[in-house]
């Protein structure tokens, strides 16, 4: 067992911090609940490689952790560095603190050396009778099998589809577009994560979409625990409009613009589909797409928004949201447009579990032209559809508030724990 952390100073729920060679006494103020002088009743230790940064698969973590943290449900977090506030969560950066405001891919090697052997240690120091692991993306083999070797139970979170399918599924699309792969995964990723999901004793799999490329890969249904992500109204409040309203609908795709998620056929589709009104992407664009899509972009009724701080005057300048998705694990901004009762042309990858054909919107294959182009001459001209979809989805949306999302979750690890010891 290790005795004293090697980097980084550790952030404890009062906002205070102690610095590296910190006494046992302070880490166990930090990794134990002292509050009554006991123990809680589960402790669960997170690793997250990727700063807490308020966006992407951090924004997902912290979300998480935040509404799963209790009195008798401890959470500590193990991240490079991070800049969220997280109510009752212990966030142990490991970073040192003049490291954790530069560009983080000058700091990315420095954050990884000795960040899994500060969370062995985080684990070790648990004062629960049950504990367990949380593992995010890029843990590496050894610390998995390490934790086995300790008996700790371990749960991975599957925020996308298993490499293997992603490549399948990717190495097709960039096939039909016409170049060469640009997803960057290798036989080796897919043997990496092929590996540890054997380990592994839980995987939480937040999409249909997600369980399914794990059955095809060999993971047992028995390791699979259906959850979902969600949304938080607060990020979003506000009444100010990005666009006006003008003639005819708005379409809206947020996300990266990349062939992954289908921008390429979305902007065929809007194109051939001669539906009144505007299409709006917001969001980093793949060059490829730039590339070879640059007739369909520079149409006048195509709007990109490489970056806009207040995506939630977007979605309300919105009447649709419009998500081709190829590969995914359960997308957050499907889940935020429900949330602002936009009906949703998506897909399966898309959907997640909260976008129902029929009722918040219309779930469809990407390859489906026909079906893509009728769906939107359907939304644009049928007010009452659009309205009952609109309906739809913002009431479903109701369920999916981060906090409502955690309680789930928590309640399924507790259940895995008390059958576990």
């Amino acid at each position: 067992m290790m005795t004293m952390l090697r980097a980084g100073t550790q952030t404890a729920r009062d906002g205070g911090s102690a610095e590296p060679g910190m006494s046992d006494g302070d880490v166990l103020r930090l990794v134990g609940d002292e509050r009554a002088g006991q123990s809680v009743g589960v402790s669960i230790g997170v690793l997250m490689p990727l700063p807490l940064n308020g966006k992407g698969v951090g924004y997902t973590c912290g979300s998480l952790a935040s509404g799963m943290a209790e009195r008798d449900f401890k959470v500590a977090i193990v991240t490079s560095r991070s800049r969220l506030s997280l109510r009752s969560v212990d966030v142990i950066e490991a970073l040192p603190a003049w490291a954790r405001y530069l560009p983080y891919r000058w700091v990315q090697a420095l954050a990884a050396r000795g960040m899994e052997d500060m969370f062995l240690a985080c684990i070790d120091r648990f004062q629960s009778q049950r504990s367990a692991a949380y593992l995010w993306p890029d843990a590496s083999i050894e610390t998995v099998l390490e934790l086995k070797r300790r008996g700790v139970t371990i749960f991975r979170e599957q925020f996308n589809c298993h490499t293997g399918t992603a490549k399948k599924i990717l190495d097709h699309a960039y096939e039909r577009f016409g170049m060469a792969p640009g997803h960057g995964i290798t036989d080796r990723t897919v043997e990496r994560e092929t590996r540890i999901s054997e380990v592994v004793d839980h995987i939480f799999c937040p999409s249909p979409a997600v369980e399914a490329s794990l059955l095809e890969n060999g993971v047992p249904s028995r390791k699979m625990l259906p959850a979902t992500y969600g949304w938080d109204p607060a990020r979003f409040s506000g009444s100010g409009k990005r666009f006006p309203a003008g003639d005819g609908i708005t379409a809206v795709f947020v996300g990266a613009i990349c062939v992954r998620k289908g921008a390429h056929l979305l902007l065929d589709y809007w194109a051939r589909s001669g539906v009144k009104g505007r299409l709006v992407l917001a969001g980093e664009m793949e060059p490829a797409i730039k590339e070879r899509c640059a007739g369909l972009l520079g149409r006048s009724d195509v709007t990109v928004l490489d970056y806009f701080p207040d995506i939630g005057s977007v979605y309300r300048s919105a009447d649709i949201f419009v998500f081709p998705s190829l590969e995914e694990g359960s997308p957050l901004v499907t889940y935020e447009a429900c949330g602002f009762g936009l009906p949703v042309v998506t897909t399966a990858m898309g959907a997640g579990r909260i976008v129902r054909h029929g009722c918040e919107g219309l779930v469809l294959d990407p390859y489906d032209a026909a079906g893509w182009i009728a769906a939107l001459r359907l939304l644009a001209e049928d007010a009452q559809c659009r309205r009952a979809m609109s309906s739809a989805a913002a009431e479903r949306a109701g369920q999916f508030v981060w906090d409502a999302v955690a309680r789930r979750r928590r309640r399924q690890m507790m259940d895995c724990l008390g059958h576990d010891r």
